[in-house]
């Protein structure tokens, strides 16, 4: 059972993408269809026949290829370096007879370094800063750990199917000898994530510790950082044709300096927009950028959007559910909690269906329906929601309608 699965549970950096793309969608009057894993589609009732499609925040537009050399850490760097960009010195490594070559690469860059997977989710599982062999066969090992038991390990929907199964050694489960890595230089300086949509920067915030730290504030430092590093953030995305929005992390002493005057690096660049990042700065940072995203690709298939309200009505249909009852019963709890108005009844409790209506703040709705397909909502699962638009009224409290 995933953690923070309570009727409370808030939503956990994984899930931030697509919730404020969903979130962003109710409150621009679209209907919505979620499955599991974050896929969404969003249209109108007006007969056209557009929908825009997303997966974790992320667009139709950004091409599976793109998307693919995004996660193949080997190809990104390829084309990264085919475009003369810069990135630390490093190679890719198997976990089994690779470690010896990898030990020739830090005799030749030395110490500290990074290690990451060499495919899948970018961002995640980033080791920094090892400091000697020690430290170094420890990462290493830890990656060797089936992927199931790490717990920063996250998997998009649309990841790279990795053809090798787990393995026993010495009387435990590890994964292949096969399994890459991603062995790096570690740099230093300031560490600035860059999220590009459509050719545009639209943020920059420094990360003090990195971008998954909490313990230190993020900052957003979009109107001080120099025009130059905005310009090499964009030129990076360029580098893997294809992708509509980009998440960009650049090191560099200072951001109120270009490229010209200082070394920098682009140490990361993922497919997904990432906006715990932003989150991190503010609720309403990222809650701007997904709807930034959403009005972006809403502009690109002429799919009009409602001016945002802070209040909306939906008839909300539900499949899938395992303990229908009780299943309904939660999501009413935690509904009510959060000040929604509506009913909701089980309509079949062998297939798991359950309809009704739900009023009040779209970011309520669509949290209780990420956590739900997420399996968050107190230990409870949906395989389907769909939310379409209804007409404001006045509703009583929201509660299980017989």
């Amino acid at each position: 059972m995933p953690a923070d699965v309570g009727t409370h549970a808030e939503v956990v950096p994984e899930l931030r993408d697509g919730y404020e793309v969903h979130q962003a969608a109710l409150r621009g009057g679209l209907n919505v269809l979620l499955l599991p894993r974050q896929v969404m589609t969003a249209g109108r009732d007006s007969g056209d026949a557009t929908e825009l499609s997303f997966v974790h925040g992320v667009p139709q537009t950004s091409t599976l290829s793109a998307v693919t050399f995004a996660q193949d850490k080997r190809m990104r760097r390829a084309l990264l370096t085919s475009a003369g960009l810069p990135i630390p010195k490093g190679g890719s490594y198997s976990v089994g007879r690779g470690m010896r070559s990898a030990g020739k690469l830090i005799a030749r860059i030395g110490y500290p370094v990074v290690v990451k997977p060499a495919v899948g989710d970018n961002t995640i599982e980033s080791q920094t800063g090892l400091r000697d062999e020690q430290e170094f066969t420890a990462a290493v090992e830890y990656l060797r750990t089936p992927t199931v038991e790490r717990a920063e390990y996250t998997k998009a929907a649309y990841a790279l199917t990795m053809l090798s199964e787990p393995e026993e050694l010495d009387g435990r489960v590890v994964m292949p000898g096969s399994y890459r890595f991603l062995l790096e230089r570690h740099v230093s300086g300031q560490y600035l994530r860059f999220l590009v949509i459509d050719d545009e920067v639209r943020s920059v915030v420094h990360c003090p510790k990195g971008p998954w730290r909490t313990d230190e504030a993020h900052e957003d430092v979009t109107a001080t950082t120099h025009a130059g590093l905005l310009r090499l953030a964009r030129h990076a995305v360029r580098a893997v044709p294809g992708l509509a929005i980009a998440a960009v992390d650049i090191v560099a002493r200072d951001a109120q300096r270009g490229p010209a005057e200082q070394d920098v690096w682009i140490v990361e660049l993922s497919e997904r927009p990432w906006l715990a990042v932003q989150h991190g700065v503010s609720a309403e940072e990222s809650e701007r950028l997904g709807a930034e995203i959403l009005r972006t690709h809403a502009k690109q298939l002429s799919v009009s959007l409602d001016e945002p309200v802070d209040e909306v009505a939906v008839d909300i249909h539900i499949e899938g559910l395992t303990e229908s009852a009780a299943a309904v019963a939660a999501f009413v709890d935690a509904g009510r909690s959060a000040g929604l108005r509506g009913s909701l009844t089980v309509t079949d409790a062998v297939e798991g269906f359950a309809d009704g209506v739900l009023q009040g703040d779209p970011r309520e709705i669509a949290r209780l329906t990420e956590l739900l397909l997420d399996g968050r909502l107190a230990g409870h699962r949906g395989m389907l929601v769909e939310e379409r638009k209804r007409a404001v009224e006045e509703l009583d409290e929201l509660a299980v309608r017989d």
